[in-house]
């Protein structure tokens, strides 16, 4: 049940959408039903037109002595004044204008920084170079409007910092994704070795080498959960390491993957070390921690330092026989799976939303002047 003593009011740039797996939308809807677990929750959402009317009614309940402990808000992967369906920027000025009154009324203000892909070259490909150009320098006054009217940014990881020329006079702080899978997730045995990877299987998302090193492993069984078109997509690439211990599937949310979570003992995200890896948290990594399964991951990515740091599995050089040693080693010591599934269970409910919210609640409640 939510706390009667919490309050808070939950900005978004654009319509909050509950029941999407479309991966920019879970996390703003997860951390709306954690929050709403948490407290009261003000929801500020939905076009600009919509925004304005619900921060009239914020305002107007501030001014009358309601008391919120914080404004948290999740930004868009779009500049904030492009998230209308036209792309115009029509309202540039209203939502820090309202960070900047509830900051001005002693109000604490927060918001996660979602995405830096506009920093990198990749970006923009395809789009008129004027469009480009209009999207970057309206990224660079998010950037700078922020400076202005926000008392704490959080990041995935504080790693993505060093890509993007963050408002010194604001504190920075890390809000990693977390998991909401509330029931105990059954005990898989050890052995045979049966490992799931879920997620996208694009350039981002190169598990060449862990497939190479099953392709050698016959007793290891690998289940592929991704779209059918990327997985074809890279067929040419990886096809002759596709054997009858790989398999494919499809499915989409906890419910459609939880039997697959179910039959397997470990997690996979070893993924090819890319600049991106190096500041990015994946959700699959939490996914993985909330089903109870420990993690094989890659050195030279974040989420290889994440498993390491709390020994939740095994990281390891991204080479088909360093893959191939760790796998065969496990599957000769299922002991050693057992192990690592008592550490991620041990630490499974820190990393819920619910985790995550506690997190946000107190550094908001450092930040707060009253």
């Amino acid at each position: 049940m939510p706390s009667s003593e919490h309050r808070c009011v939950y900005h978004l740039p654009y319509p909050l959408n509950m029941h999407s797996q479309f991966g920019g939308q879970v996390r703003p809807a997860r951390m709306m039903e954690a929050l709403s677990d948490w407290g009261e929750v003000w929801l500020v959402a939905g076009t600009a037109a919509q925004r304005h009317r619900q921060m009239s009614v914020v305002r107007r309940a501030v001014g009358s002595g309601v008391h919120f402990d914080f404004c948290y808000s999740e930004s868009s992967t779009m500049p904030t004044a492009l998230t209308e369906r036209h792309h115009l920027p029509t309202h540039p000025f209203e939502d820090f204008a309202f960070f900047a009154r509830l900051r001005r009324a002693g109000v604490p203000v927060g918001l996660f920084y979602r995405d830096i892909h506009w920093r990198f070259p990749l970006y923009g490909q395809g789009m008129p170079p004027v469009q480009k150009q209009a999207a970057l320098a309206m990224y660079r006054y998010d950037l700078a409007a922020y400076g202005k009217c926000l008392d704490v940014i959080f990041l995935p990881s504080l790693q993505m910092a060093d890509h993007v020329n963050l408002p010194s006079q604001v504190r920075w702080a890390e809000l990693p994704p977390g998991h909401s899978i509330h029931d105990a997730p059954a005990e898989p045995p050890s052995h045979p070795l049966s490992l799931f990877y879920v997620g996208g299987f694009g350039d981002n998302y190169r598990l060449d080498r862990l497939l190479e090193a099953v392709h050698g492993l016959p007793d290891i069984h690998l289940t592929v959960c991704t779209r059918r078109e990327e997985w074809e997509a890279t067929l040419p690439r990886i096809g002759r390491w596709i054997g009858d211990n790989v398999e494919l599937v499809q499915a989409q949310g906890p419910e459609e993957t939880a039997p697959y979570f179910a039959r397997a003992n470990v997690a996979v995200l070893a993924v090819e070390p890319q600049p991106y890896w190096t500041f990015a948290v994946p959700l699959k990594l939490y996914e993985y921690i909330g089903n109870g399964k420990p993690i094989l991951a890659t050195e030279g990515t974040l989420a290889g330092e994440r498993v390491a740091a709390e020994n939740l599995g095994w990281t390891v050089p991204d080479t088909a026989e360093s893959l191939a040693d760790t796998l065969s080693g496990l599957s000769a010591h299922p002991e050693r799976v057992e192990e690592a599934r008592q550490r991620v269970m041990a630490v499974r409910d820190a990393h819920s939303w619910a985790g995550r919210v506690e997190d946000l609640a107190a550094v908001m409640a450092e930040a707060d002047r009253r």
